[in-house]
């Protein structure tokens, strides 16, 4: 009977070592594929967002920030053509730090938010503590 117990030990243990490494190794490739996709689009509408505004030139203050907005706006499409979108987890972390902003300057909690949005946008690899900004559409 010990016998019999032995051997199951033996070869049960070694199994689910091997099932729980194959599970956890095909969590993470999901996690790295998601990544690589995520920055392989982001790659690619940054750079036709910075081509959508190569041949405008900004005279005044105002066309700089209008711009800034029709790149963003270019980025934001084309996220969406891909299949991404604004993570909601980003968003309600983004809102406090933009309320502090906007009291720190003197600024709309609006304006604040945008500037946030408009960095972390162009943020396509994680950060530890942070959400990221863009979220997969399924």
């Amino acid at each position: 009977m010990k016998r019999i117990i032995f051997i199951v030990a033996v070869v049960l243990i070694p199994i689910s070592l091997g099932w729980l490494y194959l599970i956890e190794s095909q969590g993470n490739e999901v996690l790295n594929n998601e990544i690589t996709l995520l920055e392989r689009a982001g790659d690619q509408c940054v750079g036709i967002s910075e081509r959508a505004i190569a041949a405008m030139a900004p005279v005044v203050e105002f066309q700089k920030l209008e711009l800034i907005s029709r790149q963003a706006n270019v980025l934001k499409q084309c996220m969406k053509d891909h299949g991404f979108h604004e993570s909601l987890v980003w968003k309600k972390y983004a809102e406090p730090l933009a309320n502090l902003k906007a009291a720190k300057e003197g600024i709309s909690v609006d304006e604040a938010l945008e500037s946030i949005r408009r960095t972390d946008m162009q943020n396509f690899k994680p950060k530890n503590q942070k959400p990221q900004y863009w979220a997969r559409l399924n």
